[in-house]
């Protein structure tokens, strides 16, 4: 497997009314539908990594991959581990997470999702928002970067410690994920936080993302 090439870095209302939980409720109080992607790509903020970049991703069967690109990966547990204060890329595909630091010309293969002893995530695909086992909860609205935002909370691989997902009420489109993370301790609070940019949000991404 040949270390990843570069990628830039630039930044009608409802009469009836439903029942929930028992209640009747106006439609608009109605509980959305949480929906992840097949497949997209956003220039995003993240204040916990202090930093910019790329998020893309494609989980369908044919790909099964993601990109996520971080201006400076010291904020980052994978990518600090090995660089600080530098661009650092993770591409995730076929079984492996791999990081890639083209200031430094360095590249590795971290971790795995499909066999091994040091396990991280793979890709994320929409399952993880079916809500199977109750995990998934609507918590209301919050703005996002000037969007207003549907929230859900998302129990985890943490015990005690949830994931949060935000939607953009008019477009529907992705605002933004928060699933919790640390650097080297839990003191050190790191999360995965990608908050995405409305302008240049694309549902389709170019097969050579992964690549």
């Amino acid at each position: 497997q040949q270390c990843p090439t570069s990628r830039a870095t630039h930044p009608p209302s409802m009469k009836c009314p439903t029942k929930w939980l028992g209640l009747w409720l106006p439609a608009a109080l109605a509980v959305p539908q949480a929906v992840w992607p097949v497949a997209f790509e956003a220039w995003y903020a993240s204040d916990y990594k202090h930093t910019t970049g790329l998020y893309a991703t494609d989980s369908s069967k044919d790909v099964a991959a993601s990109r996520i690109v971080l201006g400076d990966g010291s904020g980052d547990h994978l990518c600090s581990a090995f660089h600080t204060s530098t661009r650092c890329e993770q591409l995730t595909v076929s079984g492996f997470r791999y990081l890639y630091f083209p200031n430094v010309k360095d590249c590795c293969r971290c971790c795995t999702y499909a066999t091994g002893s040091y396990e991280c995530g793979g890709p994320v695909g929409p399952q993880w928002l079916k809500n199977a086992t109750g995990n998934l909860q609507y918590l209301g609205r919050e703005e996002i970067l000037g969007r207003t935002c549907h929230k859900w909370s998302v129990e985890g691989l943490f015990p005690g410690h949830l994931n949060y997902y935000f939607q953009d009420v008019a477009s529907g489109r992705p605002c933004g994920i928060d699933g919790y993370n640390y650097l080297r301790t839990p003191a050190e609070a790191a999360d995965d936080q990608y908050l995405f940019e409305v302008e240049g949000l694309n549902l389709t991404v170019d097969p050579s993302t992964f690549h």
